[in-house]
């Protein structure tokens, strides 16, 4: 049986951890990118299973649905959300701006992380799966939206 399943801090990798060993099917979805994998898996000795990024075909950025039996986790990649963040407080710290500009990149950066934050909240629970989507949509979007000083 699974009992969870973990992304990577660099997002190229996501881990499962099973209560025994054995072969088990999995089916995964990034409900951000619609991109689905299955295969039939083999823990190693220590209950675990790895799945890279270049297996995956992808990082594992997004909101993800794994299956494995009965068993469904969800669970969040943020790295192009983290990126972001630290990209907009870059642009804080070294603004030049003579207006607000500067203050709206903070606000937007804390926007971006209170989602995403609520968005990892929602993947504890599968009924929560498209609140999850959803925040992380708005997430990007805003991380999407950078129009330099425009005063």
């Amino acid at each position: 049986m699974l009992v969870s399943a973990t992304i990577s801090k660099d997002c190229k990798s996501l881990t499962l951890v099973f209560s025994a060993t054995g072969t088990y099917a999995l089916e995964l979805t990034n409900h951000i990118t619609e991109t689905e994998y299955s295969a039939n898996i083999t823990t190693d000795a220590n209950k675990v299973y790895t799945l890279s990024s270049v297996v995956f075909g992808e990082t594992f950025n997004g909101v993800f649905e794994i299956k494995v039996g009965a068993v469904t986790l969800q669970s969040l990649g943020d790295c192009e959300i983290s990126c972001c963040i630290a990209g907009l407080l870059h642009k804080v710290i070294n603004c030049d701006c003579e207006c607000d500009k500067c203050d709206e990149d903070l606000h937007t950066a804390q926007k971006v992380r209170l989602l995403t934050e609520a968005a990892k909240y929602s993947t504890y629970s599968t009924a929560n799966l498209t609140d999850a989507v959803n925040k992380y949509n708005k997430a990007k979007e805003f991380c999407d939206a950078d129009c330099g000083c425009g005063c």
